[in-house]
């Protein structure tokens, strides 16, 4: 029993938030989808296994049918395009049943949040500079340098490199 139920308040102490609408339970952490269950009775199974920081969800095994076998096989290609396949006698059932939450699909078409716009109060010319230095190199140049140090001048976009033993 340690590993088959969850905790909400914990979920909501981690940032998380969760809705239930239509027999169908959400989990999401900003705009990502963490967890998604179904309900059944009184209770929510959830459709995949799901680690989130110190919270781990372990569901009810299911067996997997073929085709969510072949769907992961083909590259999670979508439910429309598999059942034309096995009208076509491309797939080795006769059949393709509904396709169930998919964890690996959702979490490839999602997008990351962006950066915010930094604030830096630049006025004038080596207000704000950025460096690096790269090396070693494998190769060394004619002069016998295998460092790279850069800088460049945030507002003027002006760039300086310098070799480096």
């Amino acid at each position: 029993m340690t590993r088959n139920l969850i905790s909400l308040g914990i979920l909501e102490a981690n940032g998380c938030r969760y809705s239930a609408e239509n027999g169908v339970l959400k989990v999401m952490k900003g705009a990502m989808v963490l967890m998604k269950g179904f309900r059944q009775g009184s209770l929510y199974l959830l459709q995949s296994t799901t680690v989130t920081g110190s919270v781990i969800v372990c569901t009810i095994s299911v067996d997997v049918d073929t085709t969510r076998l072949w769907h992961m096989r083909l590259g999670h290609m979508s439910e429309k395009v598999m059942s034309i396949l096995s009208k076509k006698g491309y797939s080795s059932s006769a059949r393709t049943s509904k396709l169930e939450f998919c964890d690996h699909c959702v979490l490839g078409k999602q997008k990351r949040v962006s950066f915010s716009t930094a604030k830096n109060c630049m006025q004038g010319i080596l207000d704000y500079i950025h460096s690096n230095l790269w090396g070693p190199s494998k190769v060394s140049s004619f002069g016998g340098k295998r460092y790279m140090l850069t800088f460049v001048d945030n507002f003027s976009q002006k760039v300086w490199v310098y070799f480096v033993r």
